[in-house]
């Protein structure tokens, strides 16, 4: 069709990548993982680009304090608390209306991270936490697909491109990452918004290598970049050789059957809480009981309700996020004081 040679005329003439590079690239499909700053913008630039699928992956909705630095979305998503993978495909929809958009609203774990990444030509790290990019790892070794790690926080960024079978693995980088925590977050330092514009656009740049066939020209190493203080720093990085992931294939996360219960959201002072999975939820049911005890407000998604000094927010599938605390008891509490389980 002339309108999508003209669409992507700009991209084509990029010596890189011509006519066989697009081609290739609108046969691939990118999994984003979290559509917060890095992964919304990731989203704009890839549908841009003519990627043939975006599978877009996020468990929050959008709330008034992402709008300083996820360029996707705008007022009316924070007023309609649409969940963030919802609210990208509808502004992706009408930037590119040719590709294909897969939204799924879910936490990743290890009963479902081989769904989520399965067919991938690229995965994409859009996420605030060291537990679920050692899922996604553990999972993209295993199945042989490409990822690009992202993180920013604060000023700071970094990023790395894993090949498995090639380059260091996300465990090779970060042996302890399952274990690790930190006092930096969103809520404690804050993010600079060109920091998280600047990260989504070098993942997304590795990405369309990877989806045009040149892996050969991806990077090597891994990256850290300040940019209040101008700095850029590069570490070259190798395979560990006894890495227990991508040497051994050994997978312990991915042979985990019990979901996590609770975890943290970055940045919102709030609880991610899941449901027994061994029981049925009834979403109308709940609504229609909540709202007899408390004022809801509520669409095809979500519902909220307000308890004191915290506020819940329950998804159809039976997932919530606790607001108001940190504390993981607290946030089980009240869900089963509130939902039930």
């Amino acid at each position: 069709m002339a309108h999508e040679e003209s669409r992507y005329s700009r991209q084509v003439l990029v010596s890189w990548i011509g006519e066989k590079g697009q081609e290739a690239i609108m046969n691939g499909t990118a999994v984003i993982i979290g559509l917060g700053a890095l992964g919304s913008t990731i989203a704009n630039i890839l549908a841009r680009s003519g990627v043939g699928t975006l599978r877009l992956v996020d468990r929050d909705f959008v709330d008034w304090t992402n709008l300083q630095r996820q360029g996707l979305y705008d007022e009316a998503d924070a007023r309609n608390s649409l969940p963030k993978a919802v609210a990208a495909k509808e502004h992706l929809v009408r930037i590119n209306s040719e590709i294909n958009y897969e939204v799924i609203v879910d936490d990743v774990n290890p009963g479902n991270v081989e769904r989520v990444v399965a067919g991938a030509s690229v995965v994409l790290d859009g996420l605030d936490n060291f537990y679920t990019r050692v899922l996604i790892n553990e999972a993209c070794v295993k199945l042989g697909i490409p990822w690009i790690h992202g993180a920013c926080i604060s000023t700071y960024g970094t990023l790395a491109t894993i090949l498995p079978g090639d380059t260091a693995c996300y465990n090779c980088l970060f042996p302890d990452a399952s274990s690790m925590t930190s006092p930096y977050t969103c809520d404690t330092v804050g993010v600079l918004g060109p920091i998280a514009f600047i990260i989504a656009s070098w993942e997304a740049s590795e990405a369309l290598k990877i989806l045009a066939g040149r892996k050969d020209l991806v990077s090597r190493k891994l990256m850290w970049l300040d940019l209040w203080k101008n700095e850029i720093t590069s570490i070259l990085t190798e395979r560990d050789r006894e890495c227990p992931v991508c040497a051994a294939r050994e997978f312990p996360m991915l042979q985990q059957h019990d979901r996590v219960m609770t975890s943290s959201i970055c940045g919102r002072n709030a609880v991610q809480v899941l449901p027994d999975v061994s029981r049925g939820f009834d979403f109308e049911s709940t609504l229609h009981v909540l709202s007899r005890a408390f004022p809801v407000e509520f669409n095809q998604y979500l519902l909220r309700i307000h308890c004191g000094e915290h506020e819940i927010v329950l998804f159809r599938d039976g997932r919530a996020i606790v607001f108001g605390t940190s504390d993981p008891k607290v946030a089980k509490s009240l869900y089963t004081r509130y939902i039930g389980g």
